[in-house]
């Protein structure tokens, strides 16, 4: 009996080394790991680690080989998908390159030019580009294609780049209007001031709204920067008289950590958009905007 006692005080003793040999083990490798990881620590969800971080700041576009050609060179203008992708200048006035290249040499079809009131370098709150349609592919000659949903809806997005900085642009509207009084009761739906911002903003998007050919389901606000590109259509030519009207397409700058896609399945046709008189006389219909306040920007200084 002695015997068997003794037996199983052995077994006892053996199985609480065991146990205790078990926790020593377990402790130590717990010791060991953490030791190993000093130094590596998991900052994901640390406060300060935007902090500590630094972002490689983004490159500036490089158009130096523009430059050496024409230093008038203030970006580039592309449209993807279309046959818009050129550099865009800006002299004294916007007379010089309707007639002239960008290597300033004499040609009808001209440059893609910025208006010469338009800062290059700090972008107004509405930039305008010009370009002539000539019907060839050259110059602005696909803007004249944005009269129809489809072809936005397969190129919503405007590439316009300054020399010191990439942009892109979601087009919020596309208006037909005229370049000169007589084609609409004496009145000139004036597009192309840059200072579209603060006292004119709510004006000028409500002209927009009336004057769309489609509503693209792109928002705008006050402060956003805008794109305005102009071009000349024959949209209201008629049998006896070529028409002095431009399509222009306006768009707004993509915000600081927005998606720049656009869900163009929001896109729809505006079933009565506001054209100028000579579009209601070319169809022999009455004008239901005829009796609408003319509106005009106010001067506003940068």
């Amino acid at each position: 009996m002695e015997k068997k006692n003794n037996a199983n005080v052995k077994k006892i003793i053996i199985a609480v080394c065991v146990v205790v040999f078990l926790v020593a083990a377990v402790f130590l490798t717990k010791f060991f790991i953490d030791k190993n990881n000093e130094g590596n620590v998991d900052v994901s969800n640390n406060p300060s680690t935007e902090q500590t971080q630094t972002t490689e700041p983004e490159p500036k576009p490089d158009y130096s080989e523009y430059l050496a050609k024409n230093p008038e060179t203030v970006g580039w203008l592309n449209i993807p998908g279309t046959n818009i992708n050129a550099p865009v200048v800006q002299t004294i006035d916007n007379d010089y390159y309707m007639d002239h290249n960008f290597e300033q040499e004499s040609e009808y079809r001209g440059a893609i030019f910025m208006d010469y009131r338009n800062d290059a370098s700090d972008l107004d709150a509405n930039t305008i580009i010009y370009g002539h349609n000539s019907y060839d592919g050259k110059v602005l000659s696909d803007l004249a294609q944005y009269d129809d949903i489809e072809f936005y809806k397969e190129h919503p997005v405007i590439e316009f780049n300054t020399l010191d900085k990439y942009y892109q642009w979601k087009i919020y509207a596309v208006i037909i209007t005229n370049q000169i009084a007589s084609e609409d009761n004496g009145y000139v739906f004036n597009f192309i001031y840059p200072h579209m911002e603060g006292p004119n903003f709510e004006g000028y998007v409500n002209e927009l709204n009336k004057r769309t050919l489609y509503y693209t389901g792109v928002d705008i606000k006050d402060g956003d920067r805008i794109l305005t590109l102009s071009s000349c259509c024959r949209n209201l030519d008629m049998s006896n008289y070529r028409a002095k009207t431009s399509i222009v397409v306006i768009a707004r700058a993509v915000r600081p950590g927005e998606d720049p896609t656009v869900d163009t399945s929001q896109a729809y046709v505006n079933e009565n958009p506001k054209y100028p008189q000579l579009y209601y006389t070319k169809h022999g219909i009455e004008n239901p905007f005829k009796n609408d306040e003319k509106w005009y920007p106010v001067e506003v200084k940068k």
